[in-house]
């Protein structure tokens, strides 16, 4: 079965959407069609060069045309493949009860849904009027497609899977993306606590900001791309907290590895890789009981789920701190249970049953729209 994986993104800098898709496709021996690819791509993570990309060579403007420029692409350009996988709001406008197909859902946008007042507010008095225009029209539209020509949906959590269902009423399948475990290792315990995010609006690295504040003894390493909007922060932070910025992959797994414990904040974060990143290399994870962290960190066992706010983070990570190693075992098992050999084999069952069911239903001549 020729299988392609539609995703509006440029391969350039392999963030955690990009490594599942690649990872989608090395599961499946799909092929990844995309706006364009980064002749690079392949040094930067060589995982890449064990998949086929079919890079479309558009580029789109920014939001919110790039959702309306990235709809009207997807809508009208021709594929020849038996089983189609869609992952954004604007591939998605490829698909029909026509087309053999999934829906693999990050997370329906937030900006329409469960972030839309934060949204809204984060905007000024006269932007935001039109905006609620704007993103109301979307958000008709978008449920109305759905209805109407999705079939099939999975979610990359249960967290994801409740969003979808209360934007769509439509059930979903959870399916965990992947870590592979054959990479991680524990090299001890160091003197720093390590984070690893994009530094934007979502994330809370203010948050992590002001717990190291409280905890002047001990070290904070944040390595992630730092969002224009977001430098300041840079120069806010205390002295004990440093940024890296981006970093390659080979740099990464050694930060993972001797780092003595794990912190991340995101809001109502979608799935949450890096902590169980950090739980494969036997390290303990200070998470906010949100989203799903709750999912991938056993509180109590793997580390600490917390209320966020700064003083709350600071006592996990002092009590964690006394003896780190002491939650490396469990960790580590945890962690197991989310590696690329369990994912492959749920994904391939899941997609093979999607296109049987679509194609007993064609053999029956059953038509119409999906409820």
């Amino acid at each position: 079965m020729r299988i392609a994986i539609l995703s509006c993104v440029d391969f350039k800098i392999p963030g955690g959407a990009e490594r599942f898709f690649i990872d989608m496709a090395r599961a499946l021996n799909a092929t990844i069609v995309c706006l364009s690819v980064s002749d690079d791509l392949c040094t930067i993570y060589p995982d890449a060069a064990q998949v086929r990309f079919f890079p479309l060579h558009k580029t789109l403007p920014d939001e919110p045309l790039r959702q309306i420029a990235g709809m009207r692409l997807f809508k009208k350009i021709s594929l020849d493949y038996d089983f189609f996988i869609a992952t954004d709001d604007m591939t998605l406008r490829f698909l029909s009860e026509e087309i053999p197909h999934m829906y693999m859902m990050l997370t329906p946008r937030r900006a329409l849904y469960d972030m839309y007042y934060p949204t809204l507010a984060s905007m000024p008095f006269g932007k935001r009027e039109i905006f609620m225009i704007i993103l109301g029209i979307f958000r008709f539209l978008d449920r109305r497609f759905v209805k109407k020509h999705v079939r099939s949906i999975a979610g990359i959590s249960h967290t994801v899977r409740t969003r979808i269902w209360k934007a769509y009423q439509k059930p979903a399948t959870v399916i965990y993306p992947p870590i592979h475990l054959e990479k991680y290792q524990n090299l001890g315990y160091g003197d720093y606590w390590l984070s690893v995010s994009r530094i934007d609006k979502w994330k809370r690295i203010d948050l992590q900001l002001e717990a190291f504040r409280l905890l002047p003894d001990k070290k904070l390493v944040i390595a992630g791309k730092i969002y224009p909007d977001y430098e300041h922060l840079v120069h806010e932070a205390p002295q004990n907290v440093t940024f890296l910025g981006p970093v390659p992959d080979e740099e990464l797994l050694t930060l993972y590895g001797r780092c003595r414990g794990f912190l991340t904040t995101a809001i109502d974060e979608d799935y949450g890789l890096t902590p169980l990143e950090a739980m494969a290399c036997e390290k303990p994870v200070v998470a906010v009981y949100e989203g799903g962290y709750q999912e991938t960190v056993a509180d109590g066992y793997t580390g600490f789920l917390v209320a966020p706010h700064a003083a709350d983070i600071a006592k996990a990570i002092r009590d964690v701190d006394t003896d780190p190693s002491r939650f490396g075992h469990e960790a580590r098992k945890r962690a197991e249970l989310f590696d690329y050999k369990i994912f492959k084999e749920q994904i391939e069952t899941y997609v093979h049953t999607c296109f049987e069911e679509y194609t007993s239903e064609k053999d029956q001549g059953i038509h119409g729209e999906y409820e």
